[in-house]
């Protein structure tokens, strides 16, 4: 059954696919709730069944895939989402109002995405640094063949942002600015990185606004730690292919998707990590609802309904 439409529920922001749009939409993974915003997912699954189901809920209805009858729903999951996880997605996309739902991991929705045909014979390394994952795979034929997720990526690196500036500089940061510090700063100096930043917050004793400059090798020293994690993980996973995957890989390199990778210094580091070409695929952020939109438009012939 072909589905009608693809979903990428990811930790920050949930995105949905529609046949008759050209972007998909797109809206936080949050939901309001008096005295603040309740998180549908962390680190890549659902955590509130409820927020889930009215994140998708929104979406669905103002793709008018609602409208006149329940439609059919391709959703992607990380690759180390167990049953219970999985099954928590199916029942947010049908809560939402979808009748059944076909359940992809993101790897092969990304792959797809970068034009890997399934017939193709050479296997297509890629590695996902989201939000609450870092999800690494090796797709051939179109199957996931191998894979490995950790589930560090940019939260963590955000939360390193700002546990920094509230012990170094005295000054407490929202996750908004949090998030324009790390993007400005990325995990690895390049040319257009600059030595020093501008930050505003609030003081952890008196009253605020408080701005402050910080040095940037600073900060990049204090998200060194998790950085190296997310790009040891990567390459513990290279070393560990087959003989037979490690040789298309090394031929081929690695293609990275996701909001990771467009941190600066974060393919500079995984290349010195791997020893390989890595290259940040077109449009990172959208290459796995992308993705999940052809392979649901090829009928997802390859994976398994639920």
């Amino acid at each position: 059954m072909r589905p009608d439409l693809a979903i990428d529920l990811g930790t920050a922001a949930t995105r949905v696919h529609v046949a008759s749009r050209t972007i998909p939409l797109t809206r936080p993974s949050t939901v309001w709730q008096e005295g603040g915003s309740r998180p549908a997912l962390r680190q890549g699954v659902i955590v509130d069944a409820d927020a889930a189901a009215g994140v998708l809920g929104e979406l669905l209805r103002r793709a008018g895939s609602t409208r006149w009858r329940r439609p059919h729903a391709l959703a992607c999951v990380p690759t180390d989402a167990n049953e219970a996880e999985r099954a928590a997605v199916v029942e947010a996309v049908q809560r939402a109002g979808a009748s059944t739902v076909t359940i992809v991991v993101e790897p092969l929705a990304a792959a797809a995405s970068a034009g890997l045909a399934p017939e193709t014979k050479t296997a297509l390394a890629l590695v996902d640094v989201g939000e609450g994952v870092t999800d690494c795979a090796v797709v051939f034929e179109g199957r996931l063949v191998a894979s490995a997720a950790l589930r560090i990526a940019l939260a963590d690196l955000r939360a390193t942002v700002r546990a920094w500036l509230d012990e170094s500089l005295g000054i407490r940061v929202s996750p908004v600015e949090a998030e324009r510090v790390l993007r400005e700063a990325g995990v690895g100096r390049g040319w257009r990185t600059p030595h020093r930043l501008h930050v505003v917050g609030s003081p952890a004793r008196g009253i605020g606004p408080l701005c402050a400059w910080l040095e940037v090798d600073a900060l990049h020293a204090a998200l060194d730690p998790v950085a190296e994690r997310i790009a040891s993980h990567v390459a513990a996973f290279v070393a560990g292919l087959p003989v037979d995957l490690a040789a298309d890989v090394s031929e081929a390199g690695v293609s990275v998707t996701g909001g990771g990778a467009l941190l600066a210094g974060m393919v500079e580091r995984l290349v010195g990590e791997l020893g390989l070409a890595v290259r940040r695929v077109p449009d990172p952020l959208l290459a796995v609802v992308d993705g999940a939109r052809v392979l649901a438009g090829a009928g997802c012939a390859s994976v398994a309904t639920r």
